[in-house]
């Protein structure tokens, strides 16, 4: 699989030999073929005048009361709680004329996060009801995030328990936490460059047990350690090429060769 950005060198993707991976490439090439201009949205374009403004058309529109000056990291957390009640029973079950507002709103949220720069992913999307279920024992589960990886796009407004440890986020775990149990027809490849960490499931555990014990007495402790870690099915081999795609001042998707 390949993925080519305008004016860039091609991506080239190794899948894992993964009964899921096979599947996901199955999806993203059939809606691919039906719709070969998926969404793609550059990090560094939305910033915190964009989500101000987004917030002001929430408002307008959904009837809401948000502040409209984004204070810090805490108030754009408030924001995404508000996010996930609001789609608590999906995007199905509200107005399709709110779809592409929610969305911006959601990814400008997590890329003011990310310093409204390009610093955790690049995104190509579908926006369909297509997918299939992922069972937890093929949920891959990876612990470390690497420069490169492709992992499965998050297919709710939610967060994978990993993911909730690692933001420190006990603000309704019940609500927030959701099991990456769901492939949807999206690429998400990392371009976040970290060090990898010791993983301690005793410290990890005992914080869910602190702060999320209804979520763990009701999805149960083997559930909750199956779906945690990154749903990864392959990774960029050319990472170089990755590296020439960040540096370009724009950057849009052109094309996917299978």
């Amino acid at each position: 699989m390949r993925i080519k950005f305008k004016n860039c060198p091609w991506l080239d993707i190794q899948l894992d030999n993964t009964n899921l991976a096979q599947q996901w490439e199955d999806l993203v090439k059939s809606n691919y073929k039906n719709d070969p201009t998926p969404i793609f949205r550059d990090q560094q374009d939305y910033n915190i005048s964009k989500l101000e403004s987004l917030a002001k058309e929430a408002n307008e529109k959904l009837g809401w009361d948000w502040q409209t000056e984004i204070l810090d990291l805490a108030h754009t957390t408030l924001m995404h709680k508000d996010i996930e009640k609001f789609l608590a029973n999906g995007f199905s079950n509200i107005p399709e004329e709110y779809d592409d507002l929610l969305h911006e709103i959601h990814y400008c949220l997590h890329s003011v996060e990310s310093g409204c720069k390009r610093a955790s992913w690049l995104q190509i999307e579908w926006y369909n009801d297509e997918g299939f279920a992922i069972d937890e024992n093929e949920y891959p589960a990876k612990i470390n995030l690497e420069f490169g990886d492709i992992r499965l796009q998050n297919p709710y407004v939610g967060h994978h328990p990993l993911y909730l440890y690692e933001q420190r986020d006990n603000i309704n775990i019940m609500q927030t936490c959701k099991f990456h149990n769901l492939a949807k027809p999206g690429i998400n490849i990392v371009i976040e460059k970290k060090e990898p960490i010791i993983f301690n499931w005793d410290r990890y555990l005992s914080w869910f047990n602190t702060h999320g014990k209804e979520f763990v007495n009701y999805y149960g402790i083997e559930t909750l350690k199956k779906f945690t870690g990154h749903p990864v099915v392959g990774k960029v081999t050319n990472l170089d090429a990755l590296e020439f795609c960040l540096e370009m001042p724009v950057l849009a998707f052109e094309a996917l060769d299978f």
